[in-house]
Formats: structure tokens, C-alpha cells, sequence
């Protein structure tokens, strides 16, 4: 199990740094924030196309580390923060495009989904263990 972590990452999140990093070197003058869309919509489609919890099963929730209940929540809370990026850009055109705004953005979903999915999750764990 401990081998397929790695091996996940990269093909998961190699696309989002290489197509954004190759449209940059092909074309420059496209704004960094469209640039950093581009990388949260690929893992994004392939996230939801394979399921998160696919990596993380319920049933292993027992005996799940801290550790890996934090990576869960953050990158729930990831998903939903790339897709609040990309649908607000697009519900207003007229938005200026700012790297800056949009990483704030993506920042601020992260910790307002992840807090709670955590808390939830380490609440459900020892509701498991107390059995």
C-alpha cells in the first residue's frame, strides 16, 4: 500500500505542474492566474473521475494515522477550493485576473472545508475505536 503513495502524487499532480509549465514556455503571455487554473482543473477531473476516498477507504479509518486524516481533509478541502476558483472565474468574466486573489481564495476554502472534515473524521475514529 505504502508503495502506490508515491506513485499516486506523481500521476495525480505531474500533469498539474507540467501543462501549465509547458503552456508558459510555449506562450508567456498567458497570465499566471490562468495558468494556475489550468493546474487546479486537471487533478481536479482526475480526482473526481477516480474518487478521493478511492484513497482513502472507509473502512480503514480504525486504525488511520493523524497524519493521514489531516492529508484527507486538506486535499478535500483542495478540491473544493479548485473548483471555487475555476467556477468563480467563469460565473464573472468581468473578474480581473489575479494570481494573487485567486490563491488567497483557494487558501481560505482549504482551511474552511478541512477544519470541519477533520474534526468530523477524528470524531468518527473514535467513536470506532470506543466499539
Amino acid at each position: 500500500m505504502k508503495g502506490h503513495f508515491l506513485r499516486d502524487y506523481i500521476l495525480f499532480l505531474a500533469p498539474a505542474v507540467i501543462l501549465p509549465v509547458g503552456l508558459y514556455l510555449f506562450d508567456n503571455s498567458v497570465p499566471g492566474a490562468n495558468l494556475f487554473k489550468i493546474g487546479l482543473l486537471l487533478p481536479l477531473v482526475m480526482l473526481a473521475m477516480k474518487g478521493l476516498s478511492g484513497f482513502f477507504p472507509e473502512e480503514n479509518l480504525k486504525e488511520r494515522s493523524i497524519g493521514r486524516m489531516v492529508e484527507y481533509a486538506v486535499l478535500q478541502g483542495a478540491v473544493a477550493g479548485a473548483f471555487l476558483v475555476v467556477v468563480a472565474s467563469l460565473s464573472d468574466p468581468q473578474m480581473p485576473i489575479s494570481l494573487s486573489s485567486d490563491l488567497r481564495r483557494f487558501v481560505i476554502v482549504i482551511i474552511f472545508v478541512s477544519t470541519p472534515n477533520f474534526a468530523m473524521a477524528l470524531h468518527a475514529q473514535k467513536k470506532l475505536q470506543a466499539e
